[in-house]
Parts: structure tokens; C-alpha cells; sequence
């Protein structure tokens, strides 16, 4: 058992140092850790950096935590690599070119196609499907966090004839039989081949995409031009590409005409549809003030459930936002934390409601004023497919 008291405080030039020592005391060892020492500094108005030097009972831990207060004019934002889906680039980088003043590496991606897997939306748009139940962030537009978990389906509805199609895929290479929407975050052209009926469309509502949110208005589009494979897509709209056999088993499609409206549909529960920024992750750790680490029932493996570095966001009963990362390195250095030994700490040090994890292992990245503050388990920055940000909310607007 760990047993240990408040030390003392000083400041030691722009960071302060708290040596602290707190006793937990439980029956099970992934809920036994102390506080070694404690370094804090504020990066902006309202958002404060915090280091701290933990000890599990299996050894050392360094745990990097960024704090933004809710009444600051700072706010968590999503943030893909190079404005491209498919596409990966440092963490530092994206948040430099982003003006952030902190932020950590987003969700989990594939490595070979580098595609992400889990929900995306920037500025109420939704990039990347979520076809597994995992939990997701969800910004609001008055930048306040919150977390569910759900999967994702989207719909190409048409209005005129009141048909409705499934969307099977967004920005990814389109395979037999399957509807996949094209937004210009994939790039210039759908790269499709030849075996396909491309509809191009043409954004009608919401006219803006950047202000207000708070004026939710449905993502309707005109449809312009029809076109066979690799079509460009438009920068005030997307691309519907249908692969030929689908076309020829929905014989409706004939009743479809140039300048008809189509509607993207969505599942989203209640009220996440005026949520702007949405961002999939996985597990979820804790949620309403309770440790609920389930791992198989977001279809995650219950062996990725290992000492490694680990990547987090939470929120506290009074708003706070908290962005985190777990090192893991030598064995003298930091030894990683399981997700469950993540949930206990991060519950003990703050009084949490919600809590859910991100990429970890050599993705487990943090920035904070303009450089990276933590040590990458692969000896350097890993490029990822997205980032979370602590932006000013004039850039989150």
C-alpha cells in the first residue's frame, strides 16, 4: 500500500514545482498509485500545464496533463493531417499550423492506408465514418465537451422521389458494390476507376460552414454534373460515387435528375447533431463519475489492454476540459499504464465525469507552447492522422 501526505510548494522560476504524495489505498494494484512530484505552469488565460512523476506499484510513470478551464476563450478542436483525409503528419506540425497552444495526437488510424478509424466531423461535416460502437467526443458550439458512444451510418436522401440510399464509406477508395461520398479533404479527384457513376454535387445549405453554428441548418446539395471515374470534386460541395453494379440493382436511380437536391442523412443522437467538432476514440474509461473500462464491447481486444503509452481527454464535474498523455519508456524513466490503471489515476487526480481514451504506443504524442513536452515511446514524433487542439475559439470558429 502507498501512504504519503502533502509536502511542500515553491516556485521555481515560470514553473512550479509541488511536491505532493497522496495515498491510495485499494485492494487491487492497477487502482494503487502515488504522486511523486508535481511541475505546473500556465501556457494561456485559462489553460494550465501540469507534469506529474507518478509511481504505480509496478514502477514510475510520467503523466502530461493539459487543463483548459471553461471560461476561458479556449477550446478543444479536432484537426486532420495536412487538411487531407488519408494523410499523416506530426502533431507538432498540425498544431503549429492550427495556432494551437497545446494539443495531443487524435484517433486511431490505419497504417498502411492511413485512413482513420473512427468518427470525424469538422465544422458539423462528417468525414469518416464510425462503423464500430466506440465512444466519441463531441465539441459544441460553444466549445463544451461531451461524450457518448455509438456507430455512425449516413444516408444519401432524395427528396424529389423520397428515396433514401446507404453511404457506405466516406473518403476511401470505393469497392464493388458500394456508395462512398467524396468531400475535397480527400483531395482533387475520387481516383476511382472506370467501373463507377460519379454524381457531382453542389453545397445549397448549409451556406457557410464556418458561422454561426448555432443556426443548424440540414447538409442538402444540388446535383450538377454526372461523370464516370476519377471526378473532381468540388471545393463548395462532394462527389457521390456509385460502383456500377449497385446502379444497375436500384432501379430508381433513373427517376434521378440533374438539379435535384440530395440530403446527407445521419443517426447521430439526439443533440449531437449540433455538435460541430466530433472525434471517435476509444475506450471509454469513465462516464458519468464512473469507472466504466469495457473494452470488448468497442470491439477492442482484451489484450491491447497492456502497460504502454496512452493518450486521453476528459472533462470534470465543473467543465474543465483535460487533454492527457501516459509515457512510456525505460523501466527507471516510465513504465506505461494499462487503460485501467489510466482511469484510476487520472479519477484520482481529478474529480472526473467523463474520460476516453485515443491512440496510444509510439502515437502518444503532447505539444504545449511550441514544442513537445513528453518523450515518444519511438524515440521521435510519430506522424498521425489527426490531432486534438487547444486552439483560441476565434480559430475555433
Amino acid at each position: 500500500m502507498f501512504i504519503g501526505s502533502a509536502l511542500n510548494l515553491r516556485n521555481v522560476a515560470t514553473i512550479t514545482y509541488l511536491g505532493i504524495l497522496l495515498a491510495i489505498t485499494h485492494m487491487s494494484t492497477a487502482q494503487a498509485w502515488e504522486i511523486d512530484k508535481t511541475w505546473k505552469r500556465s501556457i494561456a488565460d485559462g489553460v494550465e500545464f501540469v507534469h506529474y512523476r507518478m509511481n504505480f506499484e509496478r514502477g514510475p510513470a510520467h503523466v502530461f496533463v493539459v487543463e483548459v478551464d471553461p471560461r476561458s476563450s479556449y477550446s478543444l478542436k479536432p484537426v486532420i493531417a495536412n487538411d487531407r483525409i488519408g494523410s499523416l503528419e506530426e502533431v507538432s506540425s498540425i498544431a503549429e499550423r492550427s495556432g494551437a497552444v497545446a494539443a495531443i495526437n487524435g484517433g486511431f488510424f490505419d497504417t498502411r492506408s492511413h485512413l482513420p478509424v473512427g468518427l470525424i466531423a469538422i465544422k458539423h461535416r462528417i468525414l469518416y465514418n464510425q462503423w464500430l460502437n466506440r465512444a466519441v467526443l463531441g465539441i459544441d458550439e460553444k466549445g463544451y465537451a461531451h461524450f457518448g458512444t455509438f456507430r455512425l451510418r449516413t444516408e444519401a436522401y432524395f427528396p424529389k422521389i423520397n428515396k433514401s440510399i446507404p453511404i457506405h464509406g466516406l473518403n476511401r477508395p470505393r469497392k464493388s458494390s458500394e456508395l462512398i461520398t467524396y468531400y475535397p479533404e480527400f483531395g482533387s479527384n475520387t481516383k476511382t476507376n472506370i467501373w463507377g457513376v460519379e454524381v457531382v454535387c453542389r453545397r445549397i445549405s448549409p451556406q457557410s460552414t464556418y458561422y454561426p453554428f448555432a443556426v443548424l441548418e440540414p447538409e442538402r446539395y444540388l446535383i450538377s454534373t454526372v461523370n464516370k471515374n476519377a471526378t473532381r470534386i468540388p471545393s463548395d460541395g462532394l462527389v457521390f460515387s456509385f460502383h456500377l453494379s449497385l446502379v444497375k440493382s436500384i432501379g430508381w436511380l433513373d427517376d434521378v435528375m440533374l438539379g435535384d437536391e440530395v440530403v446527407v442523412r445521419t443517426n447521430l443522437p439526439s443533440a449531437w447533431e449540433t455538435y460541430p467538432y466530433l472525434l471517435g476514440g476509444g475506450p471509454m474509461l469513465v462516464a458519468d463519475e464512473e469507472i466504466v473500462l469495457n473494452p470488448s464491447s468497442e470491439h477492442f481486444k482484451p489484450s491491447y489492454n497492456y502497460p504502454t503509452a496512452r493518450t486521453a481527454v476528459g472533462r470534470t464535474v465543473d467543465g474543465k476540459m483535460l487533454i492527457v498523455v501516459v509515457d512510456s519508456g525505460t523501466k527507471e524513466y516510465s513504465i506505461g499504464a494499462t487503460w485501467t490503471e489510466l482511469a484510476y489515476a487520472i479519477r484520482g487526480l481529478y474529480p472526473l465525469t467523463d474520460l476516453m481514451g485515443f491512440d496510444g504506443g509510439g502515437s502518444s504524442t503532447m505539444f504545449v507552447g511550441g514544442r513537445v513536452v513528453n518523450q515518444p515511446k519511438d524515440g521521435s514524433e510519430r506522424k498521425v492522422s489527426n490531432i486534438l487542439a487547444v486552439v483560441p475559439y476565434d480559430e475555433f470558429l
